[in-house]
């Protein structure tokens, strides 16, 4: 092939799309290791805890697959931030809350921003180890979103009207 405009333009268009699935499969890797990882933190006894949601919208406490994920219909794979929903059963019977992810690859570092939360810096070559520092701040998170709101009650304020976290109730299937 020539070196011609549209060449140049093929090879710069294929750097991109390599560039854009390896941010992609980086994300939805530590996604994945995130969600089966805090699901053993947490020690339910069914292993029924957590699911990858999308971080937008509706959704349902079961796996979403790639439609978890904000990229997710684009066409186009693009090279940009990519955000995903962590939905993680807060009761015994079906009641779910929503934890989003923005993450993003900035130089050799994943980095990892917990809506509402803290932010964290993790190596782009991931290991469960690697992101087991994100399982207590994940739990401490949610913990205390409820702990607060118990707290303003017993002391006769609600606070306000700001939920925080999207929580849903599915009908129990039994």
């Amino acid at each position: 092939m020539t070196d011609t405009p549209f060449s140049k333009l093929i090879a710069m268009t294929d750097r991109y799309g390599g560039l854009s699935f390896e941010n992609y499969s980086l994300i939805r890797s530590l996604a994945e290791r995130l969600r089966a990882g805090f699901c053993q933190y947490l020690s339910a006894d069914d292993g029924e805890c957590v699911y990858l949601v999308p971080p937008t919208g509706g959704f349902a406490a079961q796996a979403h697959g790639s439609a978890a994920f904000s990229v997710s219909g684009t066409g186009f794979l693009p090279l940009a931030p990519i955000s995903f929903g962590l939905a993680v059963r807060v009761s015994i019977k079906s009641d779910w809350l929503r934890v989003v992810f923005m993450c993003e690859v900035d130089g050799g570092q994943l980095r990892v921003h917990m809506e509402g939360g803290d932010s964290f810096e993790l190596p782009v070559d991931l290991t469960d180890e690697a992101i087991q520092p994100l399982f207590a701040p994940l739990y401490r998170h949610i913990y205390d979103w409820f702990h607060h709101r118990v707290d303003q009650f017993e002391q006769g304020s609600y606070g306000s009207n700001d939920i925080g976290f999207e929580i849903i109730n599915l009908p129990d299937e039994n």
